[in-house]
């Protein structure tokens, strides 16, 4: 490790110390050189200078924190292969996605699908719903179902389980959809990826994917047909309200003083930081 591990919390470097002689026992910030953890700082965070919550790209609930519903400073890429579904609430996607690891693969399982051992340990890809869920869109364990967003579709295997078990938010009943993400077209155990559902969309500060909590829906049956935005075009409508106006996705994750944003090459969009500004 990048630290002593058994150093006493009382240690105190003295002037000529060098390396990680020069952390305190009590400096447990080892990303930082010296330990410490930066707020205010004049670089570092594109978007602090404290932590605060935002809600993902796409979500199932208003930020109930703030008017802000989603990171200002995230990266965007707004092009039309790439479709955001509704900030919040889409009724076209009511149900949260979330996708996991298994133990049985690595990352998106080109190495242990090729192993036999491992492939036999998971065979197939599956989604987790819980037994109210299943029973409210008609899935059976084992059986086949359809998940969709705006992005693409895919299909997996049912699995019926008490692990994936409803939200309570604000009052309303959310389900849960759990998507392992260890599939694809080679290797000696096969499936759709998960990766197809998911948009672009980054973190500010490491361009880390932000988007593995997003919405989506999901009905009984096996896929009619390959369907990606990339080589079908839009795959869903676009979402119009009751009096018939359609909502501009974009704007309803940003408030008024934030929405301009400067675009890049292949419509990546990001927020500017304004901590080293002069003021």
């Amino acid at each position: 490790p990048d630290f002593i591990a058994d150093r006493a919390p009382t240690y105190r470097p003295d002037k000529e110390a060098k390396g990680k002689d020069t952390l305190a026992g009590d400096d447990p910030f080892i990303m930082q050189g010296d330990g410490k953890g930066w707020l205010y700082a004049p670089n570092g965070l594109l978007d602090g200078p404290l932590p605060t919550h935002y809600e993902p790209q796409e979500s199932v609930a208003e930020n109930a924190l703030y008017g802000q519903q989603c990171n200002p400073a995230r990266m965007e890429w707004t092009r039309k292969s790439n479709p955001y579904h509704r900030a919040f609430q889409d009724p076209r996607f009511p149900y949260l996605l979330t996708t996991y690891r298994l133990t049985e693969h690595h990352t998106a399982g080109g190495m242990s699908r090729w192993l036999s051992w491992l492939s036999e340990l998971q065979p197939e890809m599956f989604c987790e719903v819980s037994p109210t869920l299943a029973a409210k869109v008609g899935l059976t364990n084992g059986g086949w179902a359809t998940i969709t967003t705006a992005r693409g579709e895919i299909e997996a295997r049912v699995l019926v389980t008490e692990r994936i078990m409803p939200l309570r938010i604000r009052g309303r009943t959310i389900e849960q959809i759990g998507l392992p993400y260890h599939w694809g077209s080679q290797g000696l155990v096969r499936g759709d990826s998960a990766s197809e559902l998911i948009a672009f969309v980054a973190d500010p500060n490491v361009s880390i994917q932000e988007s593995k909590a997003l919405t989506g829906n999901i009905v009984a049956g096996r896929r009619s047909r390959d369907r990606r935005v990339v080589t079908s075009g839009p795959l869903v409508a676009p979402l119009t309200l009751a009096d018939g106006t359609q909502v501009a996705a974009i704007d309803e994750r940003d408030l008024p003083p934030v929405q301009q944003k400067p675009v890049g090459k292949h419509g990546i969009r990001s927020g500017r930081s304004k901590q080293t500004e002069e003021t």
